[in-house]
């Protein structure tokens, strides 16, 4: 994890700061694009002067950096309350837990998600790297329950890990299209809708070949 320079002994002080900039700082570039904002405006509008915010960051840079790596951390964190909350539970159930979780951290923080998204492109390769990384844990951990679901019986043999890439496109399109989703569906039923068909896709038996007898 990079290091970002910072003037204060007080960690507690400082990630609450950095906390406060990540969520200013995404609803500013959620208005205005993140090349099209500068400091001086994003200590504006968190009522600091530009010395105050360098007293926390180090760079323009390094709000990037940290807005990755606060919804890398939702992410991780997301998936942790799934573990709990859904332990000791079957397969299906978990993975319906554990869908619902995960899209209620898309929805209450949409603007880090689609931010993160949307400037992917222009990222570096290391910041690129970190972003990577967070979905990389999700499609391990949906595809380490998708395989004990296999194992145990209660799903199909199928590709495990293209359907785990499939639920995160599944929570990126709640994210990027949530605009237009939210004329048709809430988000219960989006989530609901989303893993019945999942399910019904996983359990479902595996169709035999028609052919002709005799």
């Amino acid at each position: 994890m990079r290091k970002i320079r910072t003037f204060s002994n007080d960690t507690e002080l400082v990630n609450e700061r950095r906390n406060h900039i990540v969520k200013k700082a995404t609803e500013l570039i959620a208005r205005k694009g993140y090349n099209n904002i500068n400091t001086r405006e994003l200590a504006m509008s968190l009522g600091m002067s530009t010395g105050g915010l360098y007293h926390y960051i180090g760079s323009k840079e390094d709000i990037l950096y940290l807005i990755i790596n606060f919804t890398s951390d939702l992410t991780t964190q997301a998936l942790a309350r799934s573990v709990t909350s859904s332990d000791g539970q079957g397969a299906s159930s978990r993975l319906r837990a554990s869908l619902k979780i995960y899209l209620e951290t898309v929805e209450n923080y949409r603007d880090f998600h689609n931010f993160v998204n949307h400037v992917m492109l222009s990222l570096s390769v290391r910041d690129r790297k970190i972003v990577y990384e967070a979905e990389s844990r999700v499609v391990d951990y949906y595809e380490s329950l998708l395989r004990s679901g296999i194992e145990s019986g209660e799903f199909r043999k199928h590709d495990p890990k293209l359907i785990a890439h499939n639920i995160v496109a599944i929570a990126n399109a709640w994210a990027n299209r949530g605009w237009y989703l939210k004329k048709y569906y809430t988000l219960d039923k989006y989530t609901n809708e989303q893993t019945d068909a999942l399910l019904a896709q996983i359990t479902s038996q595996e169709k035999k070949p028609s052919g002709n007898s005799g």
